[in-house]
């Protein structure tokens, strides 16, 4: 495992050195990765991140608990980690806002219940925990969603706007910003559909974390239609990933570069239009093996090799 991570490390070390302006570009896009992507084992993918001379990390499952839960052992615990490995924490994912709203129905319900979603009675609650979560890593980014998606988004988007509007007044008073991912199986899933919510909700504490994955799984093509009608100035964050079409019609994931995703261009823009906030692999691609470790690895690979082309 560490035999990997240093070779890893050393493969990019030089790749770096043979490359100083492919540097300067990988440092200004504050690139991380997100840690249940690699392992559960917090140390582990602390070290993987190391290994390829990151500098940040996103929180989502730690210890097979949702960071939003943890006690303040686990933050301690966690912290020390952090400390010691030089790493720093870009967001805090929250499960904020995933969950029906009142008097809606899922499009994509399908009966089962999910152990991921919360009533929305409860959304107060995660809220609190995940600003708390936040300042005690160090980031004033906090991943929010727009609600599970219904049949025709457009019919409900004044009250999730409503919802958003009253969530970034307390992110404001907290000094948090909070990034609203455009999720495939929420309200807000497209460029377009991001775009038009924040047209809606002005507030400066209320950015996107823009994931071209989720805008190609649900049917747009993320780059450069999805991305052209985005205010670049409230991108505050990014997810990365890669997919292609699969046998039965769904999203497969691929390792970054392998997938149907145009990566270059939207790099070659993220530089153009001088894109300073952090970004996060997040890998969701599973090899043959299933081995999370080498799937990420193969992921960041190619990530690498396609900003190094942009």
């Amino acid at each position: 495992m560490q035999r990997r991570e240093f070779v890893a490390g050393a493969a990019t070390a030089a790749l770096l050195a043979a490359s100083p302006a492919w540097a300067a570009e990988i440092k200004q896009f504050q690139l991380g990765v997100i840690t249940d992507e690699v392992t559960q084992d917090f140390e582990k993918a602390l070290l993987w991140a190391k290994g390829y001379g990151l500098q940040w990390v996103e929180l989502r499952f730690v210890w097979n608990k949702y960071v939003t839960d943890f006690n303040a052992d686990d933050v301690k615990s966690a912290k020390d980690l952090l400390a010691k490995h030089g790493l720093k924490v870009s967001v805090v994912d929250s499960p904020y806002l995933k969950t029906l709203l009142p008097g809606t129905k899922s499009k994509f319900d399908t009966g089962k219940s999910d152990p991921l979603q919360s009533e929305y009675s409860q959304q107060q609650a995660i809220l609190e925990r995940a600003i708390a979560r936040a300042k005690d890593f160090g980031t004033d980014k906090v991943r929010i969603f727009s609600f599970l998606r219904v049949d025709d988004p457009k019919t409900v988007f004044t009250r999730v706007a409503t919802e958003l509007e009253k969530t970034a007044a307390i992110a404001h008073r907290e000094g948090i910003r909070l990034v609203l991912e455009n999720e495939f199986s929420c309200n807000v899933a497209t460029g377009a559909e991001s775009a038009a919510m924040l047209k809606i909700v002005k507030s400066p504490s209320l950015g996107l974390n823009w994931d071209p994955g989720n805008a190609y799984d649900a049917g747009e093509t993320p780059y450069p239609d999805g991305y052209a009608g985005l205010d670049k100035a409230r991108i505050f964050h990014m997810h990365l990933k890669d997919g292609a079409p699969g046998p039965k019609g769904q999203v497969e994931w691929a390792p970054i570069g392998s997938g149907k995703i145009d990566f270059v261009g939207q790099f070659r823009a993220l530089i153009k239009d001088g894109y300073k906030g952090t970004m996060s692999l997040e890998t969701h691609y599973l090899n043959a093996a299933k081995d999370k470790e080498a799937s990420s690895r193969e992921s960041m690979d190619g990530l690498l090799k396609v900003i190094k082309q942009a």
